[in-house]
């Protein structure tokens, strides 16, 4: 049987940041690669883990790699999506069920405390290089997605949640922040084969 890793997030920025966490673990596994097939898709916000996750899996992954793999699927979500909050808020249980009941295997949820913004942040020396910003920034803002459009705001650019990020997420220390994360980040490196602890 081969094993597939499906990981479902919620934007462009998600997708480039975890292919990034997805390689700096692959460096930390025991053989150096992954005996796992891994696919990302994009949902487009958090309200497209209750329809488009599942007709994804069902259309796109599943047919692709026939009956011979072990699906494992990976939610990635942010916990606190402010005002992209989705009503009624997500029913997740309702959401596993249907992809176990579609042959998942394993479903893991891994959520980002606040926001994915919030653990970009951890690497802020990253994030003023990239935006060509005085270490001496002051960083500032009621949320991580605040703070960040804030910064951009005064390099004169823009912050798009869920757009590809330009470059950005190729400039941080994703070391460092799979660090500073690793309890949120922990059932992701577990279904790699990869102990952070």
């Amino acid at each position: 049987m081969n094993k597939c890793l499906v990981l479902f997030v919620e934007g462009d920025t998600e997708i480039e940041f975890y292919k990034q966490v997805v390689a700096n673990a692959r460096e930390q596994h025991p053989a150096g690669r992954f005996d796992t097939n891994i696919e990302y898709k994009n949902v487009r916000g958090v309200g497209g883990f209750k329809n488009i996750a599942l007709r994804k899996f069902i259309k796109e992954i599943k047919p692709k790699y026939a009956e011979d793999c072990e699906f494992t699927i990976v939610l990635c979500s942010d916990t606190d999506v402010f005002e992209f909050a989705s009503k009624p808020p997500i029913k997740w249980d309702e959401i596993k069920k249907e992809l176990a009941y579609n042959g998942a295997l394993e479903i893991i949820h891994v959520q980002a405390k606040r926001s994915i913004e919030d653990w970009f942040l951890y690497d802020i020396e990253g994030i003023l290089g990239f935006l060509r910003l005085s270490k001496n920034s002051k960083v500032s803002g009621k949320d991580g997605y605040d703070k960040l459009q804030r910064l951009y705001k005064q390099a004169n650019k823009v912050y798009y949640k869920g757009i590809q990020s330009n470059g950005m997420i190729g400039r941080l220390d994703i070391e460092k922040i799979a660090n500073a994360v690793k309890d949120q980040l922990d059932p992701l490196y577990k279904a790699l084969g990869i102990d952070k602890n």
